[in-house]
């Protein structure tokens, strides 16, 4: 099984450490990865921050929620060819010159 830990506060860090030795930290309302369910089972530490009501700590079922959607491809069951426009784009950007906040002086 796997779980997902909600940070609960309205402001501020928060640190939950893990029964595998770890650690996660949390700003308010986030939300972890998927998590093993050994990491907070008999875990005094986050059973006191669930009982204080600053963490949630949630199932998450292992099925897939929605299925994957197939590739496109046209009528005859050939793919589809990538719009040339598109990739032409895509080159730009890539050659773009990055700009850096750093102005050189130290």
């Amino acid at each position: 099984m796997a779980v997902r830990i909600r940070s609960l506060l309205v402001s501020g860090p928060l640190m939950v450490p893990l029964s595998s030795g770890g650690s996660v930290y949390l700003s308010p309302g986030e939300v972890t990865g998927e998590l093993p369910d050994v990491d907070v089972m008999n875990n005094a530490k986050v059973d006191k921050l669930r009982t204080r009501r600053l963490i949630d700590v949630e199932q998450v079922d292992e099925t897939p929620a929605e299925p994957e959607e197939p590739e496109e491809r046209s009528g005859s069951g050939e793919e589809l060819e990538p719009d040339p426009a598109a990739q032409a784009d895509q080159a730009d950007l890539a050659r773009a010159p990055r700009r850096g906040t750093r102005t050189g002086q130290r």
